[in-house]
């Protein structure tokens, strides 16, 4: 069995069994984690974390990639501390009230070096609707090397048009496809967008299907 594939069996039998375990206190976290040391330090993390009404799935899988990796107490401490730090800063940006699904997208997508004012654009877009797709995709996108502002601002142009979860997602895994094809991000970016794009009525379009003197529901 691969290092990755290990790491994703660890990380998810030890999320099954915390997700199955009895809910005692939201912020007592029991990690397997054999030195005693790495625990105590780890579980401390995890619990200031927990106090701030965080979610811990995250921190506790980045703790355990580092257990299966086996990297030092000092290296798996800092990374959970970091996402700790990263998981706050998205729940801001995200506010009013993101979920934890939509903190953790958004602390992933910190992590690649996407700007943080641009979560606040994405919540913008989507001020009542889950962001975790347009997140992971735009994550995504940069990772690809596309620039961070050329994918902001072709998904939150899709979100504007009615675009749904689905049509972004399928914009992702159309780019991705075609960057694995050969072609450049940025071009395959600017194809697939314009595609999704029409299949989207334009508010135009909707304004003249209105009857006279009416305007289109809003």
């Amino acid at each position: 069995m691969s290092m990755h594939r290990r790491v994703i069996t660890l990380v998810s039998l030890v999320l099954a069994s915390v997700s199955a375990a009895p809910a005692l206190a939201q912020d007592v976290v029991v990690l397997p984690i054999a030195d005693v040391k790495t625990r105590v330090a780890v579980e401390r993390e995890i619990a200031r974390a927990a106090t701030k009404g965080l979610p811990t799935q995250p921190l506790i899988a980045k703790a355990m990639e580092g257990v299966t990796k086996q990297a030092s107490r000092e290296l798996i401490q800092g990374a959970v501390a970091s996402l700790a730090k990263r998981l706050e800063q998205a729940r801001v940006l995200l506010a009013p009230s993101a979920s934890a699904a939509e903190i953790a997208s958004g602390a992933e997508a910190l992590r690649a070096g996407v700007p943080a004012p641009m979560l606040k654009k994405i919540r913008a877009a989507w001020p009542n609707r889950s962001v975790v797709m347009p997140l992971d995709v735009l994550t995504e996108l940069h990772a690809r090397g596309i620039p961070a502002n050329h994918a902001l601002e072709k998904i939150t142009g899709l979100m504007a048009r009615g675009a749904t979860p689905a049509h972004i997602a399928g914009l992702g895994s159309s780019v991705q496809t075609d960057v694995a094809a050969g072609l450049a991000p940025d071009a395959a970016l600017e194809v697939r967008a314009r595609g999704v794009m029409s299949l989207l009525l334009a508010p135009q379009a909707t304004a003249s299907l209105a009857p006279t003197g009416q305007r289109p529901p809003q």
